[in-house]
């Protein structure tokens, strides 16, 4: 493991839009991440159902399972390929579990459940990530374009 919990809090922190979903690492193995994403009343997307925004739930699972390979490899990554299937209206904070599929050199491969408050699993996500010559605390954006 290239982190630990409180380092990868750190890498978080970095991020004003993982900030703002409020994510909290809960547990970091080297093939598995746990991530809490608390409700707040400005995510919900459909107000007169009670129903959390989608988007958040897709970002959430995002979120995740690069953060595990973030913490697992050092380096800042890219998703290439997420797949999202809703199984019901999550209720209440959001728990995420990445595991780590594959560790390859140039894409690696995560998959993500997400359980509500009740414990039920409200989604579930497979991403196709790939990890990018760029330290974390090192990064050029420049880089990227060249």
């Amino acid at each position: 493991m290239a982190m630990t919990d409180a380092d990868l809090q750190a890498t978080v922190a970095t991020s004003e839009f993982d900030s703002w979903m409020q994510l909290q690492v809960l547990s970091l193995q080297p093939e598995t991440l746990s991530m809490r994403m608390p409700l707040r009343a400005e995510m919900i997307g459909a107000p007169k159902l009670n129903r959390l925004h989608g988007g958040l739930v897709a970002s959430l699972i995002d979120a995740v399972g690069c953060y595990l390979l973030i913490a697992r490899l050092g380096t800042r990554v890219s998703t290439a390929n997420l797949v999202i299937d809703y199984l019901r209206p999550p209720q209440g904070d959001l728990v995420a579990e990445a595991q780590l599929v594959k560790l390859g050199r140039r894409l690696c491969n995560v998959t993500v459940s997400v359980r509500g408050a009740d414990g039920k699993v409200a989604a579930t996500g497979r991403l196709s990530v790939v990890p990018l010559p760029m330290s974390i605390g090192e990064e050029d954006p420049a880089a990227l374009r060249a």
